[in-house]
């Protein structure tokens, strides 16, 4: 049976959820030692992420996103932290053996990277730098498929520029010819034969560079993904936790920076292990 909610009440609670949110945030910024500075920032950048997850609930369809299967990486944002909690935008390998395409949620352990001064965690699973090989695995396939697709677009080039010449060797040709002689038919069939060739192979030529420019683009952006990851990552099995795709940063499609980045079996099972170990009777 459900609640009737008076508007009032809802106005009266908005009054004071934002009244007590600005005394927090600002006690946070204006303390003289600055030590709060940080979180104040993470809070601020919450409530911005919360308030677009929201908007974006009544029209979110989790079939326009990828199918996420067990071991895939992705990137979301966790929310802000209380206590202990794992939180922020990190990377979590998904969990679920069967994740339906149409589900709305999926299960997912945060990762994090190794600290050179603090131990692994015994609740945790070190994967060392799985994650970034894969990745890296990824930018130098596609960076050579650039290159060959670059070397063809240099020769269709160079060819192109040797047809058009052959072009107007032929039309001055045709314009040396008697018209209507045998001659003169020749070196126009030879000046349209020419001319169709370049035309054809400027089309060629424009898709393979749209092509090359999009693929550079997409080559960037992992490049830069890939500049940012530290050394090493680590499961945090005890951090388990059901999301919202909507909390999904990348991958959403299948071209999004950590699409095809997945963990090995053999990392899965030390995480499937663990799992047992935590989570299920000896």
């Amino acid at each position: 049976m459900s609640i009737e909610i008076a508007k009032e009440n809802v106005i009266l609670n908005k009054k004071e959820a934002i009244k007590s949110l600005n005394k927090l945030l600002e006690y946070y910024i204006n303390d003289p030692s600055g030590k709060h500075l940080k979180k104040a920032n993470l809070i601020s950048y919450w409530i911005k992420a919360y308030t677009r997850f929201i908007n974006f609930e009544e029209t979110f369809d989790p079939t326009r996103n990828i199918s996420y299967k067990r071991g895939n990486i992705v990137k979301l944002n966790f929310g802000f932290n209380i206590g202990s909690e794992y939180g922020g935008l990190h990377y979590g390998v998904v969990l679920d053996n069967h994740n339906s395409h149409n589900s709305p949620v999926v299960t997912v352990i945060p990762l994090t990277s190794v600290k050179a001064d603090k131990v692994t965690h015994s609740n945790s699973v070190e994967l060392g730098n799985e994650i970034y090989r894969s990745l890296k695995i990824k930018y130098d396939t596609i960076s050579k498929a650039l290159a060959d697709e670059q070397e063809e677009i240099s020769e269709m080039l160079a060819m192109s520029k040797i047809l058009s010449s052959l072009t107007d060797e032929a039309i001055k040709d045709t314009q040396n010819s008697e018209r209507g002689s045998e001659e003169f038919s020749k070196h126009l069939h030879d000046a349209e034969t020419y001319l169709n060739a370049v035309k054809k192979l400027q089309e060629v030529w424009e898709t393979k560079s749209k092509h090359n420019t999009e693929e550079s683009d997409y080559l960037n952006k992992i490049g830069e993904e890939i500049s940012h990851m530290k050394e090493g990552s680590i499961a945090l099995v005890n951090q388990i936790t059901t999301i919202s795709k909507i909390r999904i940063f990348d991958p959403r499609n299948l071209k999004g920076v950590l699409a095809g980045v997945s963990l090995s079996e053999e990392s899965m099972e030390k995480i499937n292990q663990k799992v047992k170990e935590l989570y299920t009777f000896h």
